[in-house]
């Protein structure tokens, strides 16, 4: 019978050992695993967070780059412009297959948020105790205006556990509110919406943080009524959007993730063409002469700018001067001389006179049509 030989086996040490190689490994797996895990969770939150606000920046920059597409001559572009929301008119969609109008087509859309906003519906401005629209826009044929009233604007997330986070909207007309992004982080004193236009020298200027809100008060756009800081509103033509979003890291605490985009109106300006129907208003003139015995006398006449010369219906182009003797008419067909518009104050030196001479002169506003403004007039000069 064969003999059995005994078989070596682990010794309790080795078992041991075994065991704290295996516990050892297994822990740096799950610290591996762990530490992988909560990498993969921040960044796809903090992503999540940049996206949340990219589309947001879409969202708006779709919208208002085409802003005053299919709005009529007394609608105006931009309704409000503040620190924290914007409201401008657009005809962005249509029902109408075809609509040659609007910016798209969607026959499924809904019929409330594709056609002007009757005033029957009006409502307050985002921030402002003002009501809008006051009237229910028209072509000058009667037909309603296919334009409709879209506002972006900020409001404080009730539902949110981080201080300072707000919901940005997006409304159409009197429609629901629907929401563009959650986790938007606004501090008092933040600029979210930077507006700029163009000043004399074609320069863009930014509009101070200081002068905002600004909004179209005046019911009619381009009527006498749409003058000084309610007109300043049709000067904008760039806008520059700035929103943080913020993501509550387990780590880190708070990340934000801050995104600027500038945005040009394409339309800013044009629809301001057509409203030449009124004539311009106009001016308070004045004069002075040459010293006494000088040798080449001369009459010069002063007047300030109409108040369609930047504001109103902004249509001045020119400024026509005329002259007469005492006890005659003008002649509003036959200007003496012209000079153009775009200053603050404006003045013509008449070097074609000679010393006992007397004459009237006139200034009127001329606009696009071309229309004159009532002719504004000298007493009678004297030349010495």
């Amino acid at each position: 019978m064969p003999r059995l030989r005994p078989r070596s086996g682990f010794t309790i040490v080795e078992v041991l050992v075994s065991m704290v190689i295996l516990l050892v490994i297994i822990a740096v797996t799950v610290q591996t695993f762990t530490r992988s895990s909560n990498l993969l969770a921040a960044q796809g939150g903090r992503l999540e967070a940049q996206q949340n606000a990219r589309f947001a920046m879409t969202s708006i920059d779709r919208d208002l780059r085409v802003a005053g597409v299919g709005v009529v001559a007394d609608q105006p572009l931009i309704v409000e412009a503040a620190n924290t929301a914007i409201v401008f008119n657009v005809d962005l969609i249509s029902r109408l297959p075809g609509d040659p109008g609007a910016v798209y087509v969607d026959t499924s859309a809904d019929s409330n948020a594709t056609n002007v906003w009757q005033s029957v519906n009006k409502l307050l401005l985002p921030g402002l105790s003002t009501y809008y629209p006051q009237s229910t826009y028209v072509s000058p044929t009667g037909v309603p205006s296919g334009a409709e009233t879209i506002a972006y604007y900020l409001s404080p997330d009730t539902t949110s556990s981080l201080a300072n986070t707000y919901v940005l909207y997006r409304r159409v007309n009197a429609t629901t509110p629907a929401v563009v992004a959650r986790g938007i982080l606004y501090n008092s004193g933040d600029t979210v919406f930077q507006y700029s236009k163009v000043d004399t020298t074609g320069k863009e200027t930014p509009i101070p943080i200081t002068s905002l809100p600004l909004y179209h008060k005046a019911t009619i756009h381009g009527s006498p009524a749409d003058t000084g800081k309610y007109a300043l509103v049709d000067s904008i033509n760039l806008v520059t959007v700035k929103l943080k979003a913020v993501y509550n890291d387990p780590k880190l605490g708070v990340v934000k993730r801050p995104l600027i985009t500038t945005i040009r109106i394409m339309n800013s300006g044009l629809n301001q063409q057509i409203t030449c129907g009124d004539p311009p208003l106009g001016v308070t003139v004045t004069d002075s002469t040459s010293p006494a015995g000088s040798p080449t006398p001369f009459v010069t006449v002063m007047w300030n700018a109409s108040a369609d010369d930047g504001g109103g219906e902004k249509d001045v182009k020119t400024y026509t001067i005329y002259r007469r003797t005492p006890g005659s008419t003008f002649n509003i067909s036959q200007p003496f001389a012209s000079v153009p518009a775009g200053s603050a104050n404006y003045s013509f030196t008449d070097n074609n006179v000679a010393s006992g001479d007397q004459w009237v002169y006139g200034v009127a506003a001329q606009d696009c049509t071309p229309s004159n403004s009532p002719i504004g007039k000298t007493g009678t000069v004297v030349v010495p």
